[in-house]
């Protein structure tokens, strides 16, 4: 007998992270046939520590020098781009922003692929 260690998968294990050179024109080529959106709520005090995990949950890569948002910024946009297991285009756009009372971060997200499945199940990936 061998004892088992607890192990998590997460849909960024089946991530490539792969730059896209121009984001906005592959966000606006891919269109929103296979689009899914959500707003969620962040553990995290700043923004500055929400746009880092927002990157590793989805495994994807920032595009545009989006990753370090500037100093005193209200809403923070980020852009993520990626190849999915199977050689499925993703990308995710987000707006990292604080909550009202500053407890926490919100999060809206819009994902673009070329499966409406893995759009939606990449949104769901969020905690």
């Amino acid at each position: 007998e061998y004892p088992l260690e607890d192990l998590e998968v997460i849909p960024a294990d089946f991530m490539t992270r792969v730059q896209v050179p121009d984001f906005r024109a592959a966000w606006e080529e891919m269109g929103d046939e296979h689009e899914a959106m959500e707003k969620f709520s962040l553990q995290f005090k700043s923004i500055e520590l929400a746009v880092p995990a927002v990157i590793d949950c989805l495994g994807m890569v920032p595009c545009e020098n989006s990753a370090t948002p500037a100093s005193r910024t209200k809403p923070h946009n980020l852009y993520l781009s990626g190849t999915f297991v199977g050689g499925v285009k993703c990308l995710a756009r987000c707006q990292v922003s604080l909550a009202a009372a500053g407890d926490a971060s919100i999060l809206k997200i819009g994902i673009r692929s070329d499966n409406a499945e893995i759009s939606q199940m990449l949104t769901e990936c969020i905690r």
